[in-house]
């Protein structure tokens, strides 16, 4: 009675997980097919995009395969070797022809996504120089013009005025340099300029003189700052989704091999044989 019940109960689990393995299977199958709509297989964005969008979902048809061949391998158990039958009429065998393929999908878009990245990471540092160069052009063009000129000594004069205007008002002026968020150049400025009226002169004068010094500075700053974020988002990219793709290429041939060897089909597997009666 005991082992009747626990037969049920192995069929019943064995049923229910191939029928989780085989929705999990075409759902994946469906999500795959949904992802390479609209097809644009000469963009290199999209193929990177598909490919890491493929390589996210590759585990779970992997966890259906694995939940089929559970429920084949508690059916062997509980009911004993069976007579083998059609490869074509065993769903081992489309899941292993399938796990076979997806392998060598993956297996494909491994080499395929690090010269896509490495193609993309290119293409964003050359984009990266023409901008940093067409920006410092333009700097050097308006720094050579006359209305720029023009704007420095406005900014001069006002900044000399407000300057001057705290020197003159002891109370604001030790206020302004009680002020944390005063830079520290122009506190010692103030601090000098009360033993030597022409300090503020000449600070001014300084700060116009090495402003385009610090705008290209600034561009080229940039300049480095996003060409490393593009690097290390290459490199990112290149190592996650490779090596995961790898390792799923790897998982689904190991699946597909095991699964076509055991129904022997490939050299060196066995099928299971009936007990001579």
């Amino acid at each position: 009675m005991k082992a009747t019940s626990s037969r049920q109960f192995s069929s019943t689990t064995s049923l229910i997980l191939k029928l989780v393995g085989v929705i999990l299977l075409l759902s994946s199958l469906v999500d795959y097919l949904v992802l390479l709509i609209p097809p644009n297989f000469l963009n290199r964005g999209w193929q990177i995009n598909v490919t890491s969008d493929l390589v996210d979902r590759g585990i779970v048809p992997m966890v259906g395969m694995a939940l089929i061949f559970v429920a084949f391998w508690m059916d062997t158990a509980t009911e004993g070797a069976v007579k083998p039958s059609q490869p074509f009429t065993n769903l081992r065998f489309w899941v292993a022809v399938l796990a076979s393929l997806l392998g060598l999908l993956y297996l494909l878009l491994f080499p395929l996504h690090l010269n896509n990245t490495r193609l993309a990471r290119s293409e964003a540092l050359t984009q990266i120089n023409q901008q940093a160069t067409q920006a410092q052009t333009q700097l050097e063009n308006q720094i050579s013009s006359e209305q720029f000129q023009q704007q420095i000594q406005q900014r001069k004069t006002q900044l000399k005025d407000q300057i001057s205007g705290l020197t003159q008002n002891p109370d604001a002026l030790n206020q302004a340099l009680a002020n944390p968020n005063l830079p520290q150049p122009v506190k010692e400025v103030l601090e000098q300029s009360k033993s030597n009226p022409k300090a503020i002169e000449e600070f001014l004068n300084q700060q116009a003189d090495n402003l385009p010094t610090q705008l290209l500075t600034q561009i080229r700053d940039r300049k480095q700052e996003l060409e490393q974020q593009a690097k290390t988002q290459s490199l990112k990219s290149s190592l996650r989704t490779g090596i995961s793709s790898l390792l799923l290429a790897i998982g689904y041939i190991t699946i597909g091999w095991t699964g076509l060897k055991g129904l022997g089909i490939l050299r060196g597997g066995n099928r299971r044989k009936t007990p001579a009666a």
